[in-house]
């Protein structure tokens, strides 16, 4: 009987960086600058353009809403750090779907977190793919005092 010992390598964060984050994109969110690491995905390609992030992809949608859940958690970090600078804490997340648009196969939703009496979220339209058109993702960042 043979003992088989594996071994995990030691990543620094910048080879780490260097082998699965492709770019960094900076995104204004009401005054502040939110930081959203892509990683490296062939399959999927994601821009920034005037503070609305765009998630597109091949005819694959599953890839997509993987990376739109990557997006979350990082906005959810994001946010979680602005809130202990400021001595705040987190009070509600929630996802809620504002709409279905069968014309155009999309699906508009919205995505908050509530820090005491600010809401800091982002709307997104979901383009699912049909008649040749790849699916996209639309997501747009905002900021609102309750």
């Amino acid at each position: 009987m043979s003992l088989q010992v594996y071994s995990v390598p030691f990543w620094t964060e910048k080879e780490y960086r260097k082998e699965f984050i492709d770019k960094t994109l900076e995104v204004p969110v009401g005054g502040s600058t939110f930081y959203f690491d892509i990683p490296k995905n062939p399959m999927v390609y994601v821009s920034e353009t005037k503070g609305v992030l765009y998630i597109n992809g091949s005819c694959y949608w599953e890839p997509m809403v993987y990376m739109l859940q990557d997006i979350k958690s990082e906005f959810l970090y994001n946010v979680n750090v602005l809130a202990h600078s400021l001595g705040r804490s987190i009070t509600d997340e929630k996802d809620e779907l504002l709409g279905i648009d069968d014309t155009k196969k999309a699906e508009k939703r919205k995505y908050y977190v509530v820090v005491e009496d600010t809401e800091i979220g982002f709307y997104y339209n979901l383009y699912l793919p049909y008649d040749g058109r790849n699916g996209f993702i639309e997501i747009v960042p905002y900021f609102k005092k309750k």
